[in-house]
């Protein structure tokens, strides 16, 4: 009678324990997963405003410029092998997140274009001016 008592006694501290620590354990994985996807958000954002800020430099209007830096955004998401966490809405998300940022701040109007608009103006002038006259093929 006594060792019946004693071995209910030991399963249900063990059931105890193991439902605890199976609690705890599940707590610590749910903890971990959430720092983890919190840091490569973190992540994303700083990589987004450092595509953005390079985007600036480039010609083309607003879209080509957010296309550049959600290209960029990408790869070096797929560099750190967490590329795969987010969708492309995300990325265009984090991109435009980004672009309010550092329009807010100034970065924005700080970032020298790789081509000035006198030397943009001069080109176009050249291309304009320039007559499409290309030699006839010749049958050979």
């Amino acid at each position: 009678m006594l060792n019946e008592l004693l071995k209910v006694l030991n399963t249900a501290v063990a059931v105890f324990v193991a439902a605890g620590g199976g609690f705890g354990v599940s707590k610590f994985l749910k903890f971990k997963a959430s720092t983890e996807k919190n840091d490569n958000i973190k992540k994303a954002l700083e990589f987004a405003s450092q595509a953005v800020l390079t985007a600036q430099a480039f010609l083309g209007n607003g879209a080509v410029q957010q296309q550049a830096a959600a290209a960029e955004l990408k790869a070096r998401l797929d560099e750190n092998k967490i590329g795969d966490n987010f969708t492309e809405a995300q990325i265009l998300s984090y991109i435009k997140t980004a672009y309010a940022r550092e329009k807010a701040n100034g970065a924005l109007g700080a970032v020298k274009p790789l081509v000035s608009a006198e030397e943009l103006t001069k080109a176009e002038e050249v291309v304009s001016n320039t007559p499409e006259t290309a030699p006839a093929p010749t049958a050979q």
